[in-house]
């Protein structure tokens, strides 16, 4: 049955990825059944940088949504100035602010469509639910992320700068979690929680004794297919390649270090994306005599980086901490197996027929396993090809053609919630309101 739905994105943009791209392809694939009113306040770099996309739907408007660019105040639009030259925690301020002045617009939005049910879809994070728990209606939250604890061996190689920044993040998140009345009650309120990973869903079931939905933020549109032509040449040499930002919570150290322990050299990695350490990184790169069978893309356009990623064999993600990296759902569709660290949302998304997934361990540890695997794939490279056939087989389960049944069942349920539940929600949006 079409609703009309009221969704909060904040971040959304056709060309950008990660939350941006899982914002416009959550609105743009539930438009095909759905009717969709959507905020949002942000399209480039940040707060109020909506230039993109309003161009975009100039040209290219999509049937079914209404955009409705919500504006900063003047206090949100003057804190958020700290953001952009890198005091980040200043945007969660800004955000707050931001959130009611969405808050108004959705009013105005109710004041003349009867809609059926409100999704806070973005950001992922936990730590600023929004305030549309404050309208009279069925309410969805999520997909839900930002609540993993990092491993703290995962830290110990880390500059003491990165090791004090986690830390912080965990107090806070600590803090956030068992103290926050705001969050409580928007956990409470919530007619329906869709956690973005296990570990999110078993956080939000301790902490908030509320059971929640398992699905990642990201998900995959385009066809789903193989090159097939890159397995011609596997045995001279195997394509490796690595996508993210050069930054300590991505963790290419450990990859590069990995590669230093691999005994054979029929390999070649193609790197995507730069960052603050990738002069950093290519020294280490250098000294570990590894820059002959290293490309260094630098940053590409998401038409460039896929046609790179579609032309190798297998894809691998180091880091420390994510909820599900868009890139993971890439190589999905495009057949390409990953190697990760067995945690965060890709040991949840990944098996053993689309990935190989390394025990979190002490660093030098996971290198040599990591280097093992390799080496195995080196030896016997078909296996690689075989893994590609059974990963788009994986692919499927991701693709929006069945996330759109799961999100419309996921309305469906808030909506029975809550003509049900009006009684003891009601309360909860009186506390809401008042907060």
């Amino acid at each position: 049955m079409k609703k009309k739905i009221l969704i909060s994105a904040y971040a959304i943009s056709p060309v950008k990825g990660s939350e941006y791209g899982a914002a416009w392809d959550t609105v743009t694939q539930l438009a095909k059944h759905h009717e969709l009113w959507v905020l949002y306040g942000m399209s480039d770099d940040h707060m109020g940088d909506t230039q993109t996309l309003r161009e975009f739907i100039k040209t290219n408007p999509v049937p079914s949504v209404t955009f409705i660019e919500v504006r900063a105040g003047r206090v949100a639009t003057t804190i958020n100035r700290l953001n952009k030259i890198g005091l980040g925690w200043f945007f969660y301020i800004a955000y707050y602010l931001w959130q009611k002045e969405a808050l108004k617009a959705a009013r105005n939005v109710l004041a003349s469509v009867n809609i059926d049910v409100v999704h806070q879809l973005g950001p992922i994070g936990f730590r600023e639910p929004g305030f549309l728990g404050q309208l009279d209606r069925p309410l969805v939250w999520g997909p839900i992320g930002g609540m993993k604890v990092i491993d703290n061996v995962l830290l110990e190689n880390k500059p003491l700068l990165t090791r004090l920044k986690f830390g912080v993040k965990h107090q806070i998140n600590y803090f956030q979690l068992n103290f926050s009345p705001r969050i409580t009650q928007a956990f409470s309120r919530a007619d329906v929680l869709i956690a973005a990973t296990v570990d999110g869903q078993q956080t939000i079931l301790k902490k908030f004794k509320r059971e929640s939905h398992w699905l990642p933020e990201q998900g995959i549109v385009a066809d789903i297919e193989i090159n097939e032509a890159k397995f011609n040449h596997i045995h001279q040499q195997v394509q490796l390649v690595w996508s993210g930002t050069h930054i300590e919570r991505k963790n290419l150290g450990l990859c590069l270090d990995s590669l230093a322990l691999v005994k054979r050299k029929n390999w070649h990695l193609h790197i995507l994306g730069t960052g603050p350490l990738t002069g950093k990184l290519k020294q280490k790169a250098d000294e570990s005599g590894l820059s002959a069978n290293i490309t260094w893309h630098g940053q590409l356009s998401r038409a460039a980086a896929i046609s790179v990623m579609n032309g190798t064999h297998l894809h691998i993600i180091t880091s420390i901490a994510e909820d599900n990296p868009a890139v993971i759902f890439e190589s999905l569709r495009l057949g390409v197996p990953t190697l990760t660290l067995d945690h965060c949302g890709m040991g949840d998304v990944l098996c053993n027929k689309c990935g190989i997934k390394i025990m979190v361990t002490a660093h030098d540890q996971m290198a040599k396993r990591i280097a093992d695997t390799i080496d195995h794939f080196l030896l016997r490279p078909e296996i690689l090809a075989d893994l590609a056939l059974s990963t788009v087989t994986c692919a499927t389960k991701h693709h929006w053609e069945k996330r759109s049944k799961v999100l419309n069942a996921y309305y469906n349920e808030a909506i029975e919630i809550y003509g049900k539940s009006g009684i003891p929600n009601k309360e909860t949006l009186i506390i809401l309101q008042n907060a």
